[in-house]
């Protein structure tokens, strides 16, 4: 990619997706690339940041709401896995006129479709309460009637809503680097005032969870997730704290001076000279 010379010298910031073949600080080749620079050139600095994107996919890992996701998991897989039970379900919600056709599938590989699968499950729970009751299978679920587990299961759609809409933005086609991270600064203020507010039992921004009454704990609970999740993302966003004021100042118009974003496995910036 940059076998030659003059490729490095334009050079300036080198974005990877933390895997170790590239990160390793012996044998990585961020490390062979740095030792080459310097020995082209020792006054060149070159600033290691991590892929946008694959950073705010981490952060669903820190709600730690695995509780719900699991349940809601399982029951998808019971009505989905087999037709016997897929079927009945599907006539189920034509009789009932629910607006919705199906439920979809959530697969790990892509983890946005967690998002929708939340979203359904919550739109039909009261048809789903009715299918498994007619299955005799309610009584493996006791979770769907906790309403300590349905607040929790509010909370997390809410935010997971909130997260998909961000990573579709940042998906966006013919973005620069600077409007993808000022995507990411906007978010980083949301996720501040979403903290403040659930803080002073304001939850408008989280319209699932005013449903259920919340009590003190799991206010509180929400409130240090969200304070969590609030500091992952500016931890993992530091790096790109280096090249905010040059990202700032460069306007849209002025495209020849913003970096070049080739779509490989590891993204090099190079600011053309």
């Amino acid at each position: 990619m940059c076998g030659q010379a003059g490729s490095f010298e334009k050079l300036s910031s080198v974005t990877t997706d933390e895997c170790p073949n590239l990160t390793g600080k012996n044998v990585g080749l961020l490390k062979r690339i740095k030792d080459q620079v310097a020995e082209l050139n020792p006054d060149q600095k070159i600033i290691f940041l991590h892929c946008i994107i694959h950073q705010e996919v981490i952060y669903k890992c820190l709600l730690k709401m695995s509780h719900v996701v699991d349940t809601v998991t399982k029951v998808v897989n019971f009505i989905r896995a087999k037709s016997l039970n897929n079927r009945p379900f599907v006539s189920l919600l034509e009789e009932t006129k629910s607006g919705h056709a199906d439920l979809p599938y959530h697969t790990n590989v892509r983890w946005l479709s967690l998002g929708n699968v939340l979203k359904r499950v919550w739109d039909l729970k009261l048809e789903i309460v009715e299918f498994l009751k007619m299955k005799g299978k309610y009584v493996d679920f006791p979770q769907l009637q906790d309403k300590e587990w349905l607040a929790d299961f509010a909370f997390t759609m809410d935010i997971m809503a909130l997260m998909n809409e961000l990573n579709f933005k940042l998906q966006g086609k013919g973005l620069f680097a600077r409007q993808m991270y000022s995507l990411v600064k906007a978010f980083k203020g949301k996720l501040l005032l979403l903290y403040r507010q659930v803080e002073a039992n304001n939850l408008t921004q989280l319209p699932t969870p005013l449903v259920c009454s919340l009590s003190d704990d799991q206010r509180e609970k929400y409130i240090s997730l969200l304070c969590a999740l609030n500091g992952e993302f500016s931890r993992r966003f530091e790096d790109f704290k280096v090249l905010e004021n040059d990202m700032l100042l460069v306007s849209p118009s002025m495209w020849i001076t913003l970096p070049l974003t080739y779509n490989l496995s590891l993204s090099i910036f190079s600011l053309m000279q």
